[in-house]
């Protein structure tokens, strides 16, 4: 097949998807154009329409084992025909569970084809002591190499139905929010950085000291921009999460590439 482009559709809650993301465009070796997926009036919405000439790929974390539900409509306008798709999940060392059939489902009702998938690792979003150093280099070099072989893959197929056929574990349902909304200290400045950068919007700009409890997705970006180290989830909460992690995560687990 001859591939004109690629899409890069991303989020990236505290910026680990978004290193994959980027370090599987760069090493693809067709123009690729790199979009965040967000719910953001200012970021616009997202109305694609790609051929079968085209690639998308779609690089998300992975959320209780499923990728967070909103990225499903923010896509609700974009389709494919015939189109070929790689899926990047990238989860915090636990495990991806039901993250890549989801995709791989939901992509196909859109009119797209699998060609390749990806269980990527990162650092923990909840427990950052979990694989603090990743993506690392090695894996970032990993998620190149694995680019150059899906474009490999794509130059050795005559069309689409040569494409491979995937079996990937788990349920292909929805997941939802984990309903983990981070509380505000009165160090607090109000200075906004947190309203400013929340992909759901979920917190207001003249109260940036609250939080929109339904609209929250609990990617803890917010927790990670503020400067004064305002925002976090509450301290046993986050003690019987890095209870349970430390016996089911494994910071030096291999990724999987499909």
């Amino acid at each position: 097949m001859n591939i004109s482009s690629a899409t890069v559709l991303h989020f990236s809650g505290t910026g680990t998807t978004e290193k994959y993301a980027k370090a599987f465009a760069k090493a693809l070796p067709f123009p690729a154009t790199i979009h965040e997926i967000s719910k953001r009036k200012d970021a616009g919405s997202l109305d694609l329409s790609l051929g079968a000439d085209e690639l998308l790929v779609l690089a998300f974390p992975v959320y209780a084992g499923f990728a967070p539900a909103f990225i499903w409509d923010c896509l609700e306008n974009v389709a494919g025909s015939s189109t070929p798709a790689v899926i990047l999940a990238v989860y915090g060392a636990r495990n991806y569970d039901n993250a890549l059939l989801e995709a791989h489902t939901k992509l196909s009702a859109k009119g797209f084809a699998t060609v390749g998938a990806a269980a990527l690792v990162a650092r923990h979003s909840i427990i950052q002591s979990i694989a603090p150093d990743r993506p690392n280099a090695a894996d970032l070099e990993e998620a190149a190499s694995f680019a150059r072989t899906i474009a490999e893959r794509l130059d050795g197929m005559g069309s689409i139905a040569d494409a491979l056929t995937f079996e990937f574990k788990g349920e292909a349902g929805t997941g939802s929010a984990p309903g983990m909304v981070p509380q505000v200290s009165e160090d607090c400045i109000l200075c906004g950085a947190c309203a400013a950068s929340c992909p759901v919007e979920a917190i207001p700009y003249d109260e940036p000291n609250t939080t929109n409890a339904e609209a929250c997705i609990s990617c803890l970006r917010c927790i990670d921009v503020c400067p004064m180290d305002a925002r976090s989830l509450p301290a046993q909460l986050l003690e019987g999460i890095g209870g349970m992690l430390s016996q089911v995560a494994d910071p030096a687990k291999k990724n999987e590439l499909f």
